[in-house]
């Protein structure tokens, strides 16, 4: 008898416990619809502070102020460096300000992030012959020529194509101009 009446006490605990899960928010079984609502507006607003300075860094270049960008695309990157093409548009920065060095870390990090794009990889190269790095230069030529023959008729063969063509008369002349003269 007494099992029986402490069976019954216990679930009678359990059943009023569960009125009280039921009633407080979260401990339903039902979904948090303004947990999810605010994480919603959460994420927006995310999304629309990195769009400002990533706006404000890509009129910039436009209009040549690389100053400008430089600044907006610092601004992108400290609040997320892992957002899409900012470290190319950041190399494109430095490239206007004739920073080769700093041009040439942010091109290597946009090709770690999106290899198959071969955008960072000219830029790098050309980067690199300023600097008189003609091996780095060379690699990126070869890394588009790979580009391109697994390429075949995608949408960037055409970039491709160009982007090889330009670092080949840029290492060509760069090559041209460390050799030495014939005496004479």
């Amino acid at each position: 008898m007494r099992r029986l009446v402490v069976s019954v006490l216990l679930l009678a605990a359990i059943g009023a416990t569960t009125g009280i899960a039921s009633s407080q928010k979260g401990l339903s079984s039902g979904a948090d619809l303004d947990g999810i609502d605010r994480a919603m507006r959460i994420e927006e607003q995310k999304r629309r502070e990195l769009e400002a300075p990533r706006k404000a860094g890509l009129e910039a270049l436009q209009a040549q102020d690389f100053a400008a960008a430089e600044a907006s695309f610092t601004t992108l990157l400290s609040k997320d460096p892992t957002t899409s093409d900012a470290n190319y548009l950041m190399g494109l920065a430095q490239i206007g300000l004739k920073k080769w060095p700093e041009a040439k870390q942010y091109l290597q990090v946009a090709i770690t992030e999106e290899p198959k794009r071969p955008e960072p990889k000219l830029r790098l190269g050309i980067a690199a012959l300023m600097t008189g790095d003609i091996d780095t230069a060379t690699a990126q030529r070869a890394e588009l020529a790979t580009l391109s023959s697994t390429c075949g008729n995608c949408p960037d063969a055409k970039k491709i194509t160009d982007g090889i063509a330009t670092l080949d008369k840029v290492i060509a002349a760069a090559t041209k101009a460390a050799a030495p003269k014939p005496a004479g």
